[in-house]
């Protein structure tokens, strides 16, 4: 998976159905608690990804010039993949409010919204 960030121009409306990181965090920790008590083998991975992945998408989103603030809570968004839904990333800087947004796949029509 490679991830890219894009830094567009701002996003103003609809944030409220997207989940935040933190709500999607608890989300994958109760899957982790739910898949432990059904399987001995089981390795919780989601939560412990998910969060190097929040790691992750903030360093990228530096270097597409975010200062290291939210406008509000940053939140999470889901794309397609082969089998499976992959998360991404989105927030607004304070700045301008310059939104960030950190996709596990390419996003090409991004590029013009720069």
């Amino acid at each position: 998976m490679t991830w890219k960030a894009y830094a567009i121009i701002p996003i103003d409306w609809t944030w409220e159905f997207l989940p935040t990181v933190q709500e999607m965090a608890g989300r994958f920790a109760e899957s982790d608690a739910t898949q432990r008590v059904e399987s001995v083998d089981y390795d919780p991975l989601y939560l412990d990804n998910f969060w190097k992945h929040f790691e992750l998408a903030k360093r990228l989103a530096a270097q597409e010039g975010w200062e290291g603030d939210f406008r509000q809570h940053p939140r999470v968004f889901f794309l397609p993949d082969e089998n499976q839904f992959r998360y991404g990333f989105v927030w607004k800087q304070e700045n301008n409010g310059t939104t960030f947004v950190v996709s596990p796949q390419p996003l090409s029509w991004l590029d013009g919204y720069t």
